[in-house]
């Protein structure tokens, strides 16, 4: 009785390990804020490291590293396609500043420079959607004192804060 109560165990074990395996959560988190002394909207995302660089070797080639300073070409070529900002219902092209590595995750930074008269922004964040079907992009929005964050999916990859 003891060996089928202990096989028993192992193996609701078993089935709740390779659950959560399967169900790992998708989730990236983006701030855009307002920097009235530059005069720029600073951009920093937060993406989990293995997630970005599947997302990159899959679009871009198998032998892209994030480790390498190669990789920065298609960080800044990917997070064009994928985030995009409009203020006052104008598309802004922003810089890429770099990246850096903490722990498992990458953040990434940017900027939009000569930013004034901020009327409205609109965020459009599809990062990892094409590779992962449960991806969400957590993305924060602050101009002065205004602030409002949005859940993005799939099917609802854009955000407005209108001042």
């Amino acid at each position: 009785m003891k060996l089928k109560t202990n096989a028993i165990i192992v193996g609701l074990l078993f089935m709740l390990s390779s659950f959560t395996a399967l169900h790992k959560y998708y989730v990236s988190v983006t701030d855009v804020e307002y920097s009235l002394v530059n005069k720029s909207l600073q951009i920093t995302s937060r993406l989990f490291i293995d997630d970005f660089q599947n997302v990159l070797q899959e679009r871009y080639g198998a032998s892209i590293k994030l480790e390498d300073k190669i990789s920065d070409v298609y960080v800044e070529k990917y997070f064009k396609k994928k985030l995009l900002i409009e203020v006052n219902n104008t598309l802004k092209s922003y810089t890429y500043i770099g990246k850096e590595f903490d722990g498992d995750m990458l953040h990434c930074y940017f900027e939009v420079e000569n930013v004034s008269d901020i009327q409205s922004i609109t965020v459009t964040n599809k990062l990892l959607i094409e590779l992962f079907e449960g991806q969400q992009n957590i993305t924060h929005i602050t101009i002065n004192d205004k602030k409002k964050s949005f859940l993005l999916i799939k099917d609802n990859s854009s955000g407005v804060l209108k001042l």
